[in-house]
């Protein structure tokens, strides 16, 4: 009976054990300048694309070097390489961007090249400020991400002398996430009549590819029926109850001439093809040309012969 007594007694002081461990508070990235300065602002800042305002976090401090007591500031951006606000991808494409410097403790001002936005007020500790990204919507990126390099300078003022200054370099990395799309493709009538003997029958699809973040695409075409996408002994095919038309087809990324590609025996269209529109796709911008040759429908023993076209379309 002791021995459990004992055992009750040394669990119930166990039970008033607590561990507590100190937990730091995340580390910040300060420049070096303790009366005028910013933290978790130089560095790398990845961006998505898609939001309409990309928003750079950090703080700012200005405060006087001698008393302590918060003094307003001046702030000019300026690009490391160049001379204007600009994103560039690996193919050369380019974004005008814009800057606007947001404190939480004064109005928000447009940061302009070779100007001092200012003054904004200070603060004796490290206050919220954000920079505001906007990118120029005239242009659909043609790459997946975007890079520029820059450089915020802060200065305080006694009259018209800088009696502090500090600088601070950071990156931006704009991620684009690929989208391709295809609009207005439509059903394509083929029919006999009044075609002779001896003439192709001939139909065409005009529709739109268009998307963001790349350039060029490919283009797949496969036959529900034919050996491309289905079991038929033709690449391309029109099936009737019991028996099929072979047919031919070929792409065109434009609407003003005859100059089309073939597919090979897989369906693949060789080479690629230069992304015209975004995602909107309002006019179309791409053609499909079906042929089926006078030999094959003069022999057809049926009324009606369907086939499911399938056109894949991939960024590059």
């Amino acid at each position: 009976m002791r021995n459990v007594k004992d055992l009750l007694g040394k669990l119930l002081w166990l039970s008033l054990l607590f561990l507590s461990c100190y937990t730091p508070a995340q580390a910040q990235s300060c420049s070096s300048n303790d009366s005028l300065r910013t933290c978790n602002l130089g560095g790398t800042h990845s961006l998505n694309y898609q939001p309409n305002t990309k928003e750079i976090a950090f703080t700012l401090r200005s405060r006087s070097a001698f008393s302590g007591r918060a003094f307003s500031y001046y702030a000019e951006l300026a690009p490391l390489s160049g001379n204007s606000f600009t994103l560039t991808a690996d193919n050369g494409d380019i974004l005008d961007i814009s800057f606007t410097l947001d404190p939480s403790n004064s109005d928000a001002q447009s940061l302009t090249l070779n100007t001092l936005a200012g003054p904004f007020n200070g603060s004796r500790n490290d206050t919220n400020a954000s920079l505001l990204v906007e990118i120029d919507n005239a242009k659909t990126p043609s790459s997946n991400q975007y890079t520029g390099s820059f450089q915020l300078t802060l200065e305080q003022y006694f009259l018209v002398f800088v009696t502090d200054s500090e600088t601070v370099d950071f990156d931006i990395i704009l991620e684009v996430e690929p989208n391709i799309t295809i609009r207005h493709l439509g059903d394509v009538d083929l029919s006999n009549s009044g075609i002779s003997f001896g003439q192709a029958i001939e139909g065409h699809e005009d529709f739109c590819i268009g998307g963001i973040g790349f350039d060029r695409y490919k283009v797949n075409l496969s036959s529900g029926n034919g050996s491309t996408g289905g079991t038929g002994t033709h690449p391309f095919a029109l099936r009737g109850a019991s028996e099929s038309i072979p047919y031919s087809i070929s792409f065109s990324d434009n609407l003003n001439s005859n100059n089309s590609s073939f597919p090979g025996s897989q369906g693949d269209i060789a080479g690629s093809f230069i992304r015209r529109t975004d995602e909107s796709c309002i006019n179309e911008n791409a053609r499909v040309y079906i042929t089926v040759a006078p030999s094959d429908w003069e022999q057809a023993g049926e009324p009606i012969y369907t086939d499911v076209l399938t056109i894949t379309v991939s960024s590059q």
